[in-house]
Order: C-alpha cells, then structure tokens, then sequence
C-alpha cells in the first residue's frame, strides 16, 4: 500500500508539473495568430469575456496578430458596441481579422467592423444592420382566464413594453425614436469603420442578411475566405511567408480544474487502453 501511495504522488507531481508547463511553454516557440471566439448571443458576460482574452492576446508579445472567429446572431446593443470600441482601439495596437463562420449578424457585425479586415464564406450570412423590439402581447390569454393585472406608475411612459395591454400610438412613436437614435449609431460606426459613405451604408442598412459573396459586392467585408486562408493572409500581411501557428485563447481555467480534466482524460486512456487488451 505504501508503494502504491508513493507511486501515486510521483504521478500527480509530474502530472502538475505538465500542467504548468502547457501554461507557459509555447510562449517560447517563436510568433503565432492569436485565435478568439465569437459564439452565440453577444450578452454583458459574453462581451467582456471576448475583450478579456483580446487583451490577454495583445498583451502576449508572441502573438503577431488575432483572428476573431465569428458565428453568432448579434445579440445587445451596448455589449455589441463596446466589442466594437475595443477593436476601434485595438487596431493601431495589433492587427485583428474577422473571419465570419456561418452567421455575423446585427450586433456581431457591428463588432466584426471594429477589426482592421473582414472575411466571411461565400455562404455565411452578414450583415442585418438594424434594431429591432419585440413586445408579446398576453392580454386576451389573461382575460380567459379571468386574470387582469393593476399598474401603478409615476409617469405615462413607465409601463412601455407592457404585455398586459396594447401600446398606445404616443408610446410607439417613443419606442421608433429610440431605435431610430439607435440605428443611426450602427450606421455611423459602420461607415467610418468600413470606409464607406452614409448613403452607402443607409442603402443597405434595412435588416437583410446576405452570403459572403453579395457582402464583398456592398463593400460589407474585405473577401471570400475560410478560416486557414485568413490565417494565411494576416500572416503575409504581418510580413511573415508561411501561415504562423495558431494559439487559441479561451477562458481561463484554474490550476486544479486543468489538473482535474488532464487526470480524467490519463484515466479514460487507461480504460480504453485496458478494454482494448493492449495492457494485459
């Protein structure tokens, strides 16, 4: 039992101590492209996540330039807009590429703007610059069902957006105000980034989606490429003649939760080695 003990501390030491050196290592094995993850609804937590590991990118000395993978719908405004600031600031620090998966829609357009290049697929799906609000309306449902809500309020426009009742006209115009403001700082930000007049940019600027390839037509992106040649540009555009390996950047794990999945990823080894017969 004791050999047992013994033998199992010299394996969880040597196992820790590849864990650090996985964290450290590859800072020295020469320049590389930075990868970061745009995936799924752009929320509050999302946003500061993706800024969180560009700046860890930026920082990292290694790290030539970055490609933001993109494939999500957009999601909130102001964490959207904010994305899109960060990679404003970012550009005269460290080149960044989008290179737009499946879909770069609404608030993920918006920030892919904020990088110094644009790239989709032929098929993705780019673009749908505008704003959009959505009321459900439950009123006739609770009126079936006997239920009637009481609102109290300190002023006429508190209670916008209810469910419980229709919007007055008064309200609706409140509301198109709103969206309107919001659209023309989506349109302004676009055009400035991507170099384009207004009135180009208003031309398009209706809600629609389009491929990759209708997008380079509207000037929305910079080309039709997949993901390894986007790599391979920014690489030749940094200077470089071959495609720079790539880092990818997630959320940071601790110390004992890497220590965890690399001891359960040894131990599921075993077991498929010892079903397969190759360790009896």
């Amino acid at each position: 039992m004791g050999r047992f003990f013994k033998a199992f501390l010299v394996f969880f030491a040597l196992l820790a101590a590849v864990v650090v050196l996985q964290q450290y290592a590859y800072r020295f094995s020469g320049s590389k492209i930075g990868v970061v993850y745009l995936n799924g609804p752009i929320t509050e937590e999302k946003a500061q996540e993706v800024v969180s590991l560009l700046k860890e990118a930026a920082s990292r000395k290694d790290i030539a330039g970055i490609v933001l993978r993109i494939d999500s719908p957009g999601g909130a405004v102001a964490p959207s807009q904010e994305l899109f600031q960060y990679l404003m600031q970012l550009r005269g620090k460290k080149r960044v590429y989008a290179s737009i998966s499946t879909l770069g829609a609404s608030g993920a357009y918006y920030a892919a703007c904020g990088c110094s290049k644009i790239y989709a697929d032929a098929g993705s799906l780019v673009g749908s610059i505008g704003v959009i609000f959505t009321v459900t309306q439950i009123k006739e449902l609770l009126s079936k069902l006997g239920i009637s809500a009481v609102v109290v309020k300190s002023g006429r426009f508190k209670d916008t957006g209810s469910p419980f009742r229709e919007m007055t006209p008064e309200e609706r115009k409140y509301i198109e105000s709103l969206l309107k403001d919001i659209h023309a700082q989506f349109v302004k930000d676009v055009a400035t980034a991507r170099g384009l007049s207004l009135e180009r940019v208003k031309a398009v600027a209706d809600g629609r989606v389009f491929t990759g390839n209708e997008a380079v037509k509207l000037g929305l992106i910079d080309g039709v490429k997949p993901y390894w040649q986007v790599v391979e540009v920014l690489s030749k555009d940094l200077g470089y003649k071959e495609a720079l390996p790539t880092v990818v950047f997630k959320r940071k794990k601790g110390f004992w939760e890497r220590l965890r999945e690399e001891t359960l990823s040894f131990v599921r080894d075993i077991k498929a080695e010892l079903l397969r017969g190759e360790l009896l």
